[in-house]
């Protein structure tokens, strides 16, 4: 029986549908990035190395990974709603024990407990849209909310350095707090459970097990791959971005102007990739994405070559890798998540933890690396050489063994 017979049908107002997913999916992305501006006024107020609240970063990025690749196989067995609103509960109270933390020790514990709390709303946001929506439907819906969403990791810098030179460094996190709160109530309110009794697993066991069996597909690598050169490269760029920006002269407010940009090439990207995604193979879409990435790391690799000693033409180059991912990011999670539609909360959590795992480790390099723009530049190269190679590959492989499977077991 086509799955698509088992997906349910929800009188869900539209509006209030696309704002709690926008929710569930961006807070957590928001909380990752709203303090960088004020990183070195929170390293100074609590005593700490700078290094010290780059690793708290780190640590929030490989607590959401491993979130989401819990979170994803147990709502395949006990379904979303539930786990979602504990979870958000757990990023809310977890927010503000950020906010209080009066060290940088119980800050990095509370920063644990957000990224724990926020996995939920990442993963199980994406599982519920597999639950609602077909293939195609599904792709629209994720390029409807991924410039949001997407962009949030840019926008919240902005918005976190106003609050930091207006307010406090700790009021960024009073905000993800409401932010979770609001997400809290709109789930209570509005969304019933998504994810029917007769497809759930039998037992979180047998749910677990399924993630070696999408590690063996070669179609779960050609998305899961693309998220990790994605996040790889703006997750470095991210944890470079305040020690480069303060070496060039930059405070708070200042810094994070610098990454409205960002944000601005990627929701014009996800507007353009949702506009022909309907059109065209995704596969195909995918490719443009890489096109534009490569070229986002030729020009940053020209820029460190040139010796440029101000913000904007860095912003640039980072810009083109960001539009880039406008295609890679939400075409790869619905590729990803509707691939397999039985497995979809499995699918959708290992994903998320595979590109923050990616996202994480280019965090912990880069801040080890000298905090130079050739560094950066450096880095970046290798991630886009990487990714330009694998996605190819991995596509051939993908639709090798499908012919076999094919070959194999023919329609009647």
């Amino acid at each position: 029986m086509d799955s698509a017979t088992h997906r349910p049908s929800l009188a869900i107002p539209q509006g209030i549908l696309l704002t709690t997913l926008v929710l569930l999916s961006a807070s957590g992305l928001v909380a990752s990035d709203i303090n960088l501006p004020g990183m070195p006024l929170a390293a100074r107020a609590l005593d700490a190395p700078i290094t010290a609240l780059q690793q708290t970063f780190s640590v929030y990025v490989i607590g959401l990974a491993l979130a989401q690749a819990v979170y994803g196989a147990l709502s395949d067995t006990y379904g979303r709603r539930r786990l979602v609103i504990g979870g958000m509960a757990v990023y809310a109270l977890a927010s503000i024990g950020c906010a209080l933390a009066p060290n940088v020790t119980l800050f990095g514990l509370a920063r644990i407990f957000q990224a724990l709390g926020a996995g939920a709303g990442m993963v199980i946001g994406r599982a519920i849209i597999s639950d609602i929506f077909d293939a195609k439907r599904a792709a629209r819906i994720f390029t409807t909310i991924m410039p949001i969403v997407g962009a949030s990791p840019a926008l919240a810098p902005w918005v976190g350095g106003y609050l930091t030179d207006y307010v406090s460094w700790r009021a960024p996190f009073l905000l993800t707090a409401v932010l979770g709160g609001a997400a809290v109530v709109l789930m209570l309110a509005y969304i019933p459970e998504t994810m029917p009794q007769a497809r759930r697993q039998r037992s979180a066991f047998i749910t677990f097990r399924n993630y070696p069996m999408l590690l063996g597909q070669p179609r779960f690598w050609t998305y899961a791959l693309n998220l990790c050169v994605a996040y790889a490269a703006y997750l470095g760029y991210l944890a470079a971005s305040p020690v480069i920006l303060e070496h060039m002269g930059l405070g708070p407010k200042a810094a994070s102007t610098c990454y409205i940009s960002l944000s601005v090439t990627y929701i014009f990207s996800n507007l353009v990739s949702r506009h022909f995604a309907g059109r065209y193979a995704l596969d195909r879409l995918l490719g443009v994405g890489y096109a534009f990435f490569a070229l986002g790391a030729v020009c940053l690799v020209g820029v460190a070559l040139a010796g440029v000693s101000t913000p904007w033409p860095v912003i640039f180059a980072i810009s083109i890798i960001t539009l880039a991912n406008g295609f890679l990011v939400p075409l790869s999670f619905a590729g990803g998540v509707t691939s397999f539609p039985a497995t979809a909360g499995a699918a959708s959590g290992l994903m998320g933890a595979m590109h923050l795992m990616a996202g994480s480790a280019a965090i912990y390099i880069v801040a080890a690396l000298p905090g130079t723009v050739s560094a950066l530049a450096a880095f970046v190269a290798c991630v886009a050489a990487f990714g330009c190679v694998a996605f190819p590959l991995c596509l051939r492989l993908a639709r090798q063994a499908e012919a076999v499977s094919a070959a194999a077991c023919p329609a009647r």
